[in-house]
Formats: structure tokens, C-alpha cells, sequence
């Protein structure tokens, strides 16, 4: 599984999780602007299709 883990990540992939980690703590959730949300979409994007390089990634060395 960590071999899985180090195909489908990479440093970019930690520091996108770090700053998403850090400026989902800092947002003012009363108050969103539309870039806090397009960056919270896309953040989400990115989650789905990493979920979906993982599910491949495996799908492939088990297979």
C-alpha cells in the first residue's frame, strides 16, 4: 500500500495539502469570497481526481 501511496503522490501533491490545511483554517466561513470558494472547489476537484489516480494506481498492481 505505501508503494501505492508514493506512485500517486508527489511533493507538490503535500504542498497542496498543506496550504489547503492552512487556509481552510484561516477562512471566514461568514464570510466567503468568490475566490475562497472557487478555491474550495478546486480543491475538491483535485481531491476527487486523486482518489480516482489511487483507485487506478491499485487496480493496476494488483492486477
Amino acid at each position: 500500500m505505501i508503494d501505492i501511496l508514493k506512485k500517486a503522490f508527489d511533493k507538490f501533491d503535500a504542498l497542496i495539502i498543506l496550504a489547503a490545511i492552512f487556509l481552510f483554517i484561516h477562512f471566514d466561513y461568514d464570510n466567503l469570497s468568490m475566490l475562497d470558494k472557487i478555491y474550495m472547489a478546486s480543491f475538491a476537484f483535485w481531491t476527487v481526481t486523486k482518489l480516482i489516480r489511487l483507485y487506478i494506481i491499485y487496480k493496476n498492481e494488483k492486477g
